[in-house]
């Protein structure tokens, strides 16, 4: 068992959701001062039940009364609540209206955390990018693929064939169970920002997601940029029982210096599809940004993509399929998009999720192993 503890830097805010979600009637908007006088906006989400219960009778009645107002606002009712949860920085362009959701991070109790099953999942997909050979991607596409959908059984088996021997669970006999990603280290105080999608048009336009005049727009807390994490990942490397479920042939997955190529590879092809896409559809804060992390993305020091607003090229292989599809001439990009019912044919997937407030994508984070 070899444990490797490395630094996990976020480039841009990451998201991972908790399942859980907010309104105005959980949070006060205010205003902080810092040492340099300057006044920065946050947001005090409020401990709805300590407060209730601070409440005498005839203030209890009217407060849930008041609950009922589809544009009741905690802040607009009282300004001086003390029973606050925790304080997140107000990062949005536009703010949320009284009934729209503030979709929370994982978290403990007060601090706010990367899991480790989340960073895990990222890799995996990096690892499964960079074993599949582009020469074996014709097999894998008319293997899994029948009469335009997605046949779950041979994709099960392509997936065995990758992580898994033939013997027993697909879980039980995975080389991934000899990979274990700790948690990251946590913050006290989440960033919140508005999230909306750019969407590519036809003849090299591009547009953001909106219904009749108005932007759709969501609202997420985040682990802000430039924060650096702690974590820890462990290769227990058991030859006994590596041999006994017949693994010997994915060792290479258990090597530090594979998953650091494999995460570099895999993000070196994602930043390279989306410096043509920003380019091609006239995005040019998004193409300034490729170009930077471009730059910071090394096989020592990888680039992942975690969490929410990662989307399909960052979360399948399907990069590899185009790219195949680039050098080979054939057409089963192509084939992917009919079985996924998208019958535009300009381009594919033809959004991104972004932050106006900075312009920048989500989820963008950097290892350094020490």
């Amino acid at each position: 068992m070899t444990r490797h503890d490395f630094t996990l830097k976020t480039i841009t805010p990451v998201h991972v959701g908790s399942g859980d979600e907010y309104t105005a009637l959980e949070y006060i908007k205010s205003k902080l001062k810092t040492k340099s006088d300057k006044k920065i906006k946050v947001i005090k989400r409020i401990d709805i039940e300590r407060y209730y219960s601070s409440l005498d009778e005839d203030k209890k009645d009217e407060f849930i009364a008041n609950l009922s107002d589809g544009e009741f606002k905690l802040g607009d009712y009282d300004k001086n609540i003390k029973f606050s949860k925790y304080l997140a920085f107000d990062k949005c362009k536009e703010q949320p209206s009284t009934k729209q959701e503030i979709k929370e991070h994982v978290r403990t109790s007060k601090e706010f955390f990367i899991p480790g099953s989340s960073i895990k999942g990222a890799i995996k997909t990096a690892l499964l990018y960079n074993t599949i050979d582009e020469k074996n991607i014709p097999k894998i596409i008319d293997s899994v693929i029948s009469r335009g959908r997605v046949d779950r059984w041979k994709y099960d088996d392509f997936m065995k064939s990758i992580f898994s021997s033939f013997k027993g669970n697909p879980a039980q006999t995975s080389i991934m169970r000899f990979i274990i990603f700790a948690d990251s280290s946590s913050i006290n105080n989440p960033s919140v920002y508005d999230v909306i999608s750019v969407m590519a048009k036809e003849y090299g336009k591009h547009q953001f997601y909106s219904r009749g005049r108005n932007v759709v727009r969501s609202f997420i807390e985040t682990i802000d940029r430039n924060k650096e994490l702690k974590s820890s990942l462990t290769l227990n490397h058991d030859s006994n029982i590596i041999n006994r479920l017949k693994l010997n042939d994915k060792e290479k997955l258990l090597d530090l210096n594979y998953i650091k190529r494999s995460i570099y590879n895999f993000s070196r092809d994602y930043i390279n599809q989306e410096l043509e896409f920003s380019e091609e559809y006239g995005i040019s804060y998004l193409n300034n940004f490729y170009k930077r992390i471009e730059q910071m993305n090394t096989p020592e020091a990888p680039l992942l993509k975690i969490g929410a607003g990662s989307g399909f090229l960052a979360t399948t292989i399907n990069l590899k399929v185009k790219k195949y599809d680039d050098e080979w001439g054939t057409n089963y990009y192509n084939e992917v998009r009919e079985t996924l019912k998208h019958t535009y044919e300009f381009e594919f997937p033809k959004s991104r999720k972004i932050l106006p407030s900075i312009g920048q994508p989500l989820g963008w984070t950097q290892l350094n192993f020490d």
